[in-house]
């Protein structure tokens, strides 16, 4: 509860409450990294503008895309946090928290890409190349951001910096970024492009 500022009179022997500026100090710069990824996904999309200016409908699962693997990499993100706060993870489990996070992402991805391609047999304006393009990328991206929102804080907390304020936005400024490379590539494969 350090990060909430609470603690003081909470329970015996908790640390004292957290000042605003001590608050604002520990996060802020975590939230400059994660402006900077957003930069990031900006200037990938731009490198990819022919790519979408080939396709307009690729630009319809960005945000589905930047999202999913935001939000997928976060859960993962928040349970390797709470595993390691309430002692049923160490630093070093690594290995065994990457297999498992890259499985249950894989299996994630691969549930909602049969959606995409079920969804893209009712909406007309999608063709089957990107419906196809879409439920190739999204358990790619799925299992990466899992794999690196579990992994990340072990590597935080074994680098004696607190997973809680560092981990969620450098994975999420990593997923941005690399998902939509990921994505493009994959367009490029699957199209011709």
């Amino acid at each position: 509860m350090e990060g909430l500022g609470m603690g003081e009179g909470c329970c015996p022997g908790s640390k004292p409450k957290l000042s605003i500026a001590h608050l604002v100090r520990e996060r802020c710069g975590w939230l400059l990294i994660f402006f900077v990824g957003l930069v990031l996904a900006a200037i990938v999309v731009e490198i990819f503008e022919s790519t979408l200016k080939k396709n307009v409908q690729l630009s319809y699962f960005v945000p589905l895309l930047i999202g999913h693997g935001g939000n997928t990499g976060s859960q993962s993100n928040a349970t390797v946090i709470r595993s390691l706060a309430m002692g049923h993870l160490r630093p070093m489990d690594c290995w065994r928290v990457a297999l498992k996070e890259g499985a249950a992402g894989t299996v994630m991805g691969a549930l909602l890409s049969l959606l995409i391609l079920t969804f893209s047999r009712l909406w007309e304006s999608i063709s089957s190349d990107v419906a196809l393009t879409v439920a190739i990328s999204l358990p790619i991206v799925s299992l990466w951001a899992n794999v690196l929102g579990g992994l990340l804080p072990l590597i935080s907390a074994r680098c004696g910096l607190n997973p809680a304020v560092t981990s969620a936005p450098l994975m999420t400024t990593i997923v941005d970024s690399s998902g939509l490379v990921i994505y493009f590539y994959v367009a490029k494969l699957v199209m011709g492009l």
